[in-house]
């Protein structure tokens, strides 16, 4: 019998030692099953084609399932392949015997893949389900065309589904690789950055001079007061930067224009330069992406490389990396993140929200000191 052969090796997925007393008792009953069906299905198909049938040795070419079928319904299959050459001819074989079982009422759930079963690694989901075409009667039945129509339809939307399945399984691995290399060049450049800075300050203390670094370009804007005592024109600066509620926040682009209009409403928003750190903390913990109008938190690459990649924008690293520099795309990643909704600081707001921060209060700029209050806030 086929059943002392060894390939029933795939049923044991785990080493006895390791597994489970539960787990060795299922895998135990499962090949227990397996063997019984095996059984089963050489007795049956034995009968059928009038030889005997080594299972699953003999069921890898796809011949004794083709004559099989056309003993029991002389129409079932046509023109196969009697000695097929290779895999590939051999799954050929198993499409025609797939189309056969469908329309005999199979369900495409218990249909293996035709290239699989030729390659021997679906062998007990084909033995289980020949065991169960065997109890029905000596001869098979064309189903009704509806059934077979509706029968079809399931297993194309199952075959898209898998390929769609099969190309997200491919993306994912992709993009995983794709964001380990970019997070390490990023990672990189910012440690370049940071180290050319300490060595121009140095240089400059040596010939007792100053440094001066670069303006910043990206500002964070939290809203600190509501819509009560708030003049005309701040009111439309803030609705303009998306500020429409208390602790609201958003990047903004520093330029002439957005620096005139940030010292406009300085009195009723914290203005601040944040860190890498400070940006990858804001969304990776407060991010939301703004996709067909709806609010959805950014969980993973998908959603930025679905909504960013045409503009080579793929993962949250790259994400932030445009934010911070100001690339090119960096309105289009802006309109991209739903304002961040902040908490109270940890703490309180200190001596009043009502004046400048320079003044011992919370509006206005505090420039690097905003981080902390992104940390507070978070």
């Amino acid at each position: 019998m086929g059943s002392d052969r060894a390939d029933w090796g795939f049923i044991w997925s785990l080493n006895s030692q390791m597994a489970s007393p539960m787990t060795i008792k299922r895998n135990a009953q499962q090949l227990s099953d397996l063997k019984a069906s095996t059984e089963k299905v050489e007795k049956w198909l034995s009968s059928v084609v009038g030889r005997k049938v080594a299972v699953p040795n003999d069921l890898l070419s796809g011949v004794v399932l083709c004559e099989a079928l056309n003993k029991l319904n002389s129409s079932a299959v046509a023109d196969f392949d009697k000695a097929p050459k290779n895999v590939f001819a051999q799954a050929e074989n198993f499409k025609k015997v797939n189309s056969a079982l469908l329309k005999f009422g199979v369900s495409p759930s218990d249909v293996p893949e035709p290239i699989s079963v030729a390659s021997g690694k679906e062998n007990a989901r084909l033995i289980h389900l020949l065991a169960k075409l065997s109890e029905r009667a000596t001869t098979l039945k064309v189903a009704p065309e509806s059934y077979v129509k509706a029968q079809t339809a399931i297993a194309l939307k199952q075959q898209k589904t898998r390929a769609l399945a099969l190309k997200e399984h491919d993306l994912d691995r992709k993009y995983r690789v794709l964001n380990a290399v970019r997070a390490a060049k990023y990672q990189r450049e910012y440690k370049h950055q940071r180290e050319k800075q300490i060595r121009q300050h140095r240089k400059a203390e040596a010939k007792s001079n100053f440094f001066v670094p670069a303006e910043p370009k990206v500002a964070f804007v939290m809203r600190l007061r509501g819509i009560n005592g708030v003049p005309p024109k701040p009111k439309k600066i803030l609705q303009l930067f998306r500020l429409r509620q208390i602790q609201n926040a958003t990047f903004v682009r520093l330029n002439k224009a957005t620096l005139n209009m940030l010292k406009v409403i300085e009195p009723y928003v914290a203005i601040g330069y944040p860190s890498v750190r400070s940006m990858r903390a804001l969304i990776t913990k407060r991010g939301y992406a703004k996709i067909n109008g709806q609010r959805i938190p950014i969980t993973t690459n998908k959603l930025v490389h679905y909504a960013l990649g045409k503009y080579n924008i793929h993962t949250v690293d790259d994400l932030i990396h445009e934010l911070y520099t100001c690339g090119r795309y960096f309105p289009v990643c802006n309109r991209f993140l739903w304002p961040f909704k902040m908490n109270s600081p940890r703490g309180g707001y200190g001596k009043s929200k009502l004046t400048h921060f320079a003044e011992g209060g919370s509006a206005g700029n505090r420039m690097g000191m905003i981080n902390k209050l992104i940390r507070q806030c978070l």
